[in-house]
């Protein structure tokens, strides 16, 4: 847990805190209040409406317009998430997203959003320093999911318009500086793919104030250590004296891919479901341009309560990514 609080006190107690502020976590970590803070800033959103007590559920998803996402305002990795299709479904999806949320995030919140069907995923990583320096280390493409989880993340982002991608990136740190927002973080949009060149819509729809598993390609494009770099921040060092301004940080070296390895089982209708037990084997890749982030081993016995991501499997070519094409 890593809550505000847990950030307040820790700073009360006189120990270095390595992350953003505490008034950054809390602007930041929960959707809804991250959507006003963006709001305020002139950042595009999805419509959305917080789910109260006294919420008419049927008109405000008519306001918002068929269909619509049911979203955990404290949530992640697609946990109390549910797409509703028609009015009949929504009280129910409402009840479960709550359920869920509660559950998994002790905070049952939830707020409708509008859907779009089949939008780019691409998100901004940023870095701050104590002094109110920012910087932006590019996008990631984060398009393949399964149940509204990552699996598949691009640095790069292929195929992005150029003008698009300057659009993300000025609006990613923007948000940081209206959030006084220092250490390593994430701004994430959705493209419409429905639109062309620099006339398509983007839209803010979360941030999340800490690294996340994706990571590791912009690590790979970059040349740059986050976790080292969070460390340096966190004692002071400004990003000009790591050569990280954004003049130095220069362009992406290439292009890196990240795939998860998760532990699942095949339930007889071909779905599939987070699962455990004892590693039979576990043999990670390696070789030129191969990374592996991961724990394992023959007989190793997995642990129920964590997420089932066993392992990352990222890639990195020097190619120039105008060369690299996804199709």
């Amino acid at each position: 847990d890593w809550s505000s609080d847990v950030c307040s006190s820790d700073l009360d107690a006189g120990l270095t805190w390595i992350g953003p502020p505490p008034d950054a976590i809390a602007a930041m970590g929960d959707k809804l209040s991250a959507k006003r803070l963006m709001d305020q800033a002139g950042v595009p959103t999805l419509p959305s409406v917080e789910v109260t007590s006294d919420t008419d559920l049927d008109r405000a998803a008519a306001d918002i317009g068929f269909p619509v996402l049911v979203k955990a305002s404290a949530g992640g990795g697609g946990k109390g998430m549910r797409i509703v299709e028609e009015p009949g479904d929504l009280a129910e999806a409402v009840a479960g997203a709550q359920r869920e949320a509660a559950s998994s995030f002790g905070d049952g919140t939830v707020f409708l959003e509008r859907y779009l069907p089949a939008p780019r995923h691409v998100e901004i990583q940023v870095l701050g320093d104590t002094h109110g320096n920012l910087v932006h280390l590019f996008e990631r493409e984060c398009s393949v999911q399964r149940e509204r989880q990552k699996i598949i993340e691009i640095a790069p982002a292929p195929n992005l318009d150029e003008s698009v991608r300057q659009r993300l990136v000025d609006a990613a740190v923007k948000l940081a500086r209206e959030a006084k927002y220092r250490g390593a973080g994430t701004f994430e949009f959705l493209v419409d793919v429905t639109g062309d060149g620099p006339d398509v819509d983007i839209a803010f729809i979360e941030a999340n104030a800490r690294l996340q598993v994706e990571h590791t390609v912009t690590e790979e494009v970059t040349g740059i250590d986050l976790v080292a770099a969070q460390i340096a921040i966190a004692g002071g060092a400004t990003l000009e004296s790591l050569g990280l301004d954004q003049a130095a940080v220069g362009t992406p070296r290439g292009m890196a891919l990240q795939a998860r390895v998760n532990l699942e089982t095949m339930e007889p209708d071909g779905s599939v479901r987070p699962a455990g037990g004892v590693l039979s084997a576990y043999e990670p890749p390696a070789g030129p341009g191969v990374r592996v982030d991961g724990y394992g081993y023959a007989g190793y016995r997995t642990n129920p309560r964590f997420d089932s991501l066993l392992a990352k499997v990222i890639v990195h070519t020097r190619a120039d990514r105008k060369s690299t094409r996804l199709n």
